[in-house]
């Protein structure tokens, strides 16, 4: 992989972030009128209504072909791709569990140990080698995590709980993705993504429905394309660079949770929150300019016929 491809995954994943970060506090404001369940699955349907607009097109074929649709769903990866849609499935459930209880800043602080999990699990299981000084880039970066929660300082809701689960479904979700891409296109894994939501949850709405206002349904609008839109983001992030160059720079996700929880929300992060978020911030920082000092060298590094 080249540096423009990197550059271009990181930029991908900043996108993601916020995009991310819209559907988590659109998935906050809904949970004040309906059941968790009945967020996410609306938050699925719309993620299914809109699959069409993010796959590839064959000239001449409208969205809405049948042809296209099933195009979306050939994989060769069948299994990899139900078990990335179940995990997905379970960090949404989780995550929009834990942003119905705390703010939206302490609980991306905890799931943000999923980078440092990414990272392990490519450079253990991916073959991904992570140099020392990302290693300690990602560790001051999670450093800056455990500022922000404050842990034994009273600031450990067992909704926290709930947050950490969605990471540690989340970085699988994401090592998953990263070895789907190799084979299948942006489109199939996001259509894929949202298969065992979007039958899942149908399967329970009749038990625990609850009418939904005018208000509610924009709302599942909105979550329909913010959620598509980040996850094709985010997937083509991780077809552009390896998991390791990426990890550091979900932190930054996390500047934009405390500005939309203040300005939506109304919580006011404590100074420990933004200590916190400038170790985050700089470590994502750092991260990069190591990346690109070491795409210099390999390009100063000879070749030999």
């Amino acid at each position: 992989m080249t540096k423009d491809n990197h550059l271009r995954g990181i930029l991908f994943l900043l996108g993601s972030g916020i995009v991310f970060t819209i559907l988590d506090s659109l998935a906050k404001e809904a949970s004040h009128y309906i059941p968790v369940l009945q967020v996410a699955w609306g938050r699925y349907v719309f993620h299914i209504v809109f699959l069409p607009f993010y796959a590839e097109r064959p000239v001449g074929q409208p969205i809405w072909s049948t042809t296209r649709w099933a195009r979306m769903f050939v994989t060769r990866h069948p299994w990899l791709q139900l078990a990335r849609s179940l995990l997905l499935l379970a960090a949404t459930l989780f995550f929009f569990g834990a942003v119905s209880y705390v703010p939206l800043a302490e609980a991306q602080a905890v799931a943000f140990i999923e980078p440092l999990l990414i990272t392990a699990i490519a450079h253990f299981f991916l073959a991904e080698r992570v140099g020392m000084r990302r290693w300690l880039a990602i560790a001051m970066g999670f450093v800056g995590v455990l500022v922000v929660i404050r842990p034994g300082f009273g600031m450990m809701h067992w909704g926290m709980l709930l947050s950490l689960g969605s990471a540690g479904c989340g970085s699988i979700y994401a090592t998953l993705t990263r070895i789907v891409s190799r084979k299948d296109s942006a489109g199939t894994s996001l259509a894929y993504s949202g298969v065992a939501g979007f039958i899942g949850l149908t399967l329970v709405m009749p038990f625990i429905w609850q009418p939904a206002s005018t208000y509610v349904w924009i709302l599942f609008f909105a979550l329909g394309i913010s959620g598509g839109l980040g996850h094709y983001l985010i997937i083509r992030a991780f077809e552009a660079a390896p998991g390791g160059t990426l990890a550091p720079f979900i932190y930054v996700q996390m500047l934009w949770m405390v500005i939309v929880g203040f300005v939506w929300f109304g919580d006011w992060p404590a100074i420990t929150t933004w200590i916190g978020i400038a170790l985050i911030v700089g470590s994502g920082l750092y991260a990069l300019h190591r990346e690109r000092i070491r795409a210099r060298e390999r390009a100063q590094i000879p070749t030999h016929s």
